[in-house]
């Protein structure tokens, strides 16, 4: 019995190997096209001569131009192309000396590569040894993609970012620049705690332009070597049309002076689902155009597993980005001296779903952040604000431009007392303080203490309680306009707000802020 079973085993084997040979896949056609990250695979740090060997019997590529050459900020002589295939956007360049301006931007291309070299030139990676005979036009004017990525993600891998069409969006321009400032040249793109390098040529067709102090930024990504043969990685606009929601510079002629904002309120904790839903209360105590002179708002939270830096205090203070700070420019609108306004989410609700609908108040920036990142830094987030246990903090700014080293014009922490998050002694890291009515950046004796938890800047407005009540945090105060100090500082009250609170409660009463002269 045993061996008539091992009989038929035997035969069901043979059976199956006879199919296998009738069915080999390995006399199928291979593909003449290779897709352009299998391409760029294929180099490993050396020079290599493309052959159909190391292709995988491959020796076409196939993509779509990206690069303007009418523009003038683009490497003299080269063509980007970029590829989409298989789910993945990889780019490629090649130099054709005279004959790049022949291609141009929306151009589909199909190039044989076969015997060309791959070799990186001046840092950048391309295909070297094409002719006009290697490439082959197919079609023109074919919508080309534009992929949004942050610094920080664009420095983490620029190999999946180098020759793409890559959109930053509002970044920060640093140095900061002034009115007079033009494009031609290099400054640096800033999202959070990150930046690249913005180039143009000086004799490209938008050199001249205005250099905006932040905006939403598109171009090619090239990577590039510095004089010590390090990385650079340079973003290079095709032409002003890459370059949109501009914030022009302060206004030379218009000075904030000191405290021309401060906080009177926020809310967390709304009731219900808190995206899209916490909002800020600020007040004015001098007239305001922001088109002018912009502001920016920006939040921190700080549990141990927020990142960047988790755990620790933040590497760039306010600027950190990521999932530790989030920030709001302030670049339209006017507010009047003495005028309440605010800053959010953009559902704009007095405390969550089914309440209040307060869109008439004056809202300066609302954003949709459970979906969207913030103005330069700071990652999308179901919630800004912690609701217990961690601190959390807001601070607002004269200008757009905040770094590490930036000093708010108003800030305030409320909520948990940990200070491992908060400030490392060690690193001289943390949160910069405001010189308002709780904290200072000097102590008694003219000692520095410029961060939360440093010093004797301890205080704390602590968390609203209990949760998920739908408290509104008013702080009062007394605050002297003119001389632009505080009569009597800020206290809390926790205002349990019920859906059809309406704004004379969170901007009025005896216990909200008062502004004197």
């Amino acid at each position: 019995m045993k061996m008539r079973f091992f009989y038929i085993m035997l035969c069901l084997a043979a059976f199956a190997l006879g199919s296998c040979k009738k069915q080999n896949f390995a006399e199928g056609q291979l593909s003449p096209i290779i897709a352009v990250s299998d391409l760029r695979a294929i180099y490993r740090g050396n020079d290599v001569t493309l052959t159909k060997d190391n292709m995988l019997g491959a020796y076409q590529i196939t993509g779509t131009v990206i690069s303007r050459p009418d523009s003038g900020n683009v490497p003299v002589g080269v063509v980007v192309m970029q590829n989409y295939r298989r789910g993945v956007l990889r780019g490629i360049s090649f130099n054709l000396g005279d004959l790049a301006g022949t291609y141009h931007s929306g151009d589909s291309l199909l190039i044989n590569v076969e015997n060309t070299v791959l070799k990186r030139v001046n840092g950048s990676l391309q295909i070297t040894g094409l002719t006009q005979a290697n490439i082959q036009k197919v079609s023109e004017n074919n919508a080309v993609r534009v992929t949004s990525a942050s610094s920080y993600s664009i420095k983490q891998n620029p190999d999946q970012y180098e020759n793409t069409l890559v959109q930053i969006k509002t970044a920060t321009v640093s140095p900061a620049p002034t009115f007079e400032d033009t494009f031609a040249g290099d400054r640096f793109l800033v999202n959070g705690a990150d930046s690249i390098m913005l180039h143009t040529e000086a004799t490209s067709s938008f050199a001249k332009a205005k250099l905006p102090a932040s905006a939403t930024v598109a171009g090619i990504l090239f990577v590039g070597q510095d004089a010590n043969g390090g990385q650079i990685l340079q973003l290079w606009p095709r032409g002003i049309s890459d370059v949109s929601d501009i914030t022009a510079p302060p206004d030379p002629n218009v000075n904030l002076g000191k405290a021309p904002v401060i906080i009177t309120g926020y809310i967390n904790d709304t009731k219900g689902a808190d995206g899209n839903y916490e909002y800020f209360q600020f007040r004015a105590t001098r007239a305001i155009d922001f088109s002018k002179t912009p502001m920016a708002v920006v939040t921190c939270t700080n549990a141990g597993t927020a990142a960047p830096n988790a755990g620790d205090a933040p590497g760039a203070g306010w600027a950190t980005g990521g999932g530790r700070t989030y920030k709001f420019n302030l670049t339209e609108g006017t507010v009047a001296k003495g005028e309440f306004f605010y800053v959010g989410g953009s559902n704009k609700r007095i405390n969550g779903p089914n309440t209040t609908d307060i869109s008439s108040a004056k809202w300066i920036r609302a954003i949709a952040y459970v979906t969207n990142d913030g103005d330069g830094f700071g990652s999308k987030s179901s919630g800004l604000l912690p609701n217990s246990g961690n601190a959390g903090g807001i601070a607002i700014f004269d200008g757009v431009t905040v770094t590490e080293a930036s000093v708010p014009v108003d800030a305030i922490i409320f909520g948990g007392t940990g200070k491992t998050t908060m400030y490392n002694a060690t690193t001289n890291k943390g949160y910069r303080v405001a010189d308002n009515d709780r904290y200072s950046s000097v102590d008694g004796t003219g000692a520095a203490q410029p961060f939360f938890f440093q010093g004797t800047n301890q205080y704390v407005i602590p968390h609203s309680t209990p949760a998920d009540a739908g408290i509104f945090v008013k702080l009062g105060g007394n605050f002297d306009a003119t001389a632009k100090t505080w009569i009597t500082p800020r206290t809390f009250t926790f205002l349990t707000l019920s859906a059809t609170a309406g704004l004379t409660d969170i901007e009025g009463g005896a216990d909200g802020n008062k502004l004197t002269n």
